[in-house]
């Protein structure tokens, strides 16, 4: 009986010197590693912020095929996240969110792992280098103060490092041989006369393009419990009219209704939209590259000689969620003329 409890009391003492030794640990790591890729910066960096071709070349996202994933409202650039959840225990759950951008140059992403509060950064530094770019990938992980974490810090270097090895292997395959050579946006050119619409709108403002989609998402909200309170009917996908083409947007979401509400208030405002002629450009690709629509239009309008009436307005005829692809997403751009 006494041996048992002196080896209890070991085991204890033992526990507890790890502990102790634990706490004293760095609470912080940093593992970089490089490659050089034969492509311009502008083709990795272009890749780099494309969330959706991280499944081709993330080692971490190759571990379980049936991870559910879901993305924001963005999936290229700054502001563009999505989060998994996997029930296989080496992926679990987080999110990953690009923070940060230096065109062709240096890509910032937040990584938060499901249970804990600490954000891991990783960076990834672009160097020109002839007809090559030296890419660097570095995480910095954090453990915060437990010590038990602690102690998994000082095996990070050879947990992490071959990943970043593999991943960057695979990164730079892919780009060489032009598998991940980013798919042009669609587009179709051609003229209409737009519907007479009654719509519900909201007016509002976002100060960056990466808040456009969660202001556009709340306005959407609002509109539609108003809906849903007064048994309207949509009659046409949402719309949004853009005001500015550049930070701070003034934007004004919109949902066609088949009749005026029985009142308004608040933010919420009823209008009428008369039947016009317009350009359309039929745009399938993420809503961030829909700049180039805008191009399109403009070009169209000098072509033709035909001058701008009012402000373009996106209209959103799909469901992001219902494709595989953002390069499969319509989104229609209308621009009516005098």
């Amino acid at each position: 009986m006494k041996r048992g409890i002196r080896i209890l009391i070991w085991i204890v003492a033992i526990i507890g010197l790890l502990l102790l030794i634990g706490a004293f640990l760095p609470g912080s790591v940093t593992v970089s590693r490089s490659t050089s890729i034969k492509a311009p910066a502008s083709t990795v960096y272009g890749v780099l912020t494309d969330l959706t071709t991280y499944d081709a070349w993330m080692p971490w996202n190759q571990i379980d095929t049936n991870m559910k994933k879901t993305f924001g409202p963005l999936t290229k650039g700054k502001g563009a996240w999505y989060s998994w959840s996997s029930e296989n225990w080496k992926v679990g759950e987080g999110k990953l969110e690009i923070s940060a951008v230096v065109p062709n140059q240096s890509i910032t992403t937040d990584l938060v792992f499901g249970g804990s509060d600490e954000i891991n950064k990783a960076e990834w530094k672009l160097e020109p280098d002839g007809n090559e770019t030296k890419t660097t990938w570095t995480m910095h992980a954090h453990f915060g103060h437990n010590p038990i974490s602690r102690w998994f810090g000082l095996f990070a270097e050879s947990m992490i490092a071959p990943d970043f090895e593999k991943g960057l292997a695979q990164l730079k395959q892919k780009i060489e041989t032009g598998e991940l050579r980013l798919p042009e946006p669609k587009m179709m050119v051609e003229t209409i006369k737009t519907a007479p619409l009654q719509v519900l709108t909201i007016l509002d403002t976002a100060a960056v393009q990466s808040d456009i989609g969660p202001v556009l998402q709340k306005a959407y909200g609002e509109i539609g419990e108003l809906i849903n309170k007064d048994q309207l009917t949509f009659t046409s996908a949402p719309l949004a009219w853009f005001y500015s083409n550049s930070a701070p947007y003034v934007l004004e979401a919109a949902i066609p209704v088949n009749k005026a509400p029985s009142t308004t208030s608040g933010r919420i405002k009823y209008k009428t939209v008369p039947a016009e002629n317009a350009v359309v450009v039929h745009f399938y690709g993420p809503y961030e590259e829909t700049k180039l629509a805008y191009a399109k239009i403009q070009d169209w309008l000098k072509a033709n000689n035909k001058k701008a009436k009012g402000a373009p307005y996106d209209v959103y005829m799909d469901d992001p969620t219902t494709k595989k692809s953002m390069y499969e997403v319509r989104t229609d751009i209308i621009q009516p003329f005098e």
